[in-house]
């Protein structure tokens, strides 16, 4: 199975997104480039972002909603990089993930650091791809 993920936002979104692409022996692919990727090539798509002041870049959402047929065709999933965790961040991502309309979905506080260590949620979440 073939597995893209698209992302957008800085440094902790892109470690996630190469880390689960890394794990999957998918392709990572900012969100500015992706418009040149054939989505009907993988069998699964990622979506990956930040979240500033409680809403996410308009690139990605835009590229979502261009793309939502083909996306939802592809067990989407979608993963949040946030700066809370516990209740507000489980809030954040039900508010997000719905508006993009991705539910298969996780938060990931502080990504960079999370990514090292061993059982984090980002190997769960790839574990339910």
């Amino acid at each position: 199975m073939s597995t893209l993920i698209v992302y957008s936002g800085g440094s902790n979104t892109s470690a996630v997104a190469n880390y689960i692409a890394e794990k999957t022996g998918g392709k990572a692919v900012a969100v500015e480039d992706a418009s040149r990727i054939d989505l009907n090539s993988y069998d699964k798509v990622v979506i990956g972002t930040r979240v500033r002041a409680g809403k996410v870049p308009s690139d990605i959402s835009e590229y979502v909603s261009k793309n939502k047929a083909v996306i939802d065709g592809k067990s989407p999933a979608f993963f949040l990089c946030c700066l809370y965790s516990s209740e507000k961040g489980k809030k954040q991502l039900e508010k997000i993930s719905s508006e993009i309309g991705i539910s298969k979905s996780v938060y990931i506080n502080k990504g960079k650091k999370t990514i090292k260590e061993a059982g984090n949620p980002v190997d769960s979440f790839i574990a339910s791809l």
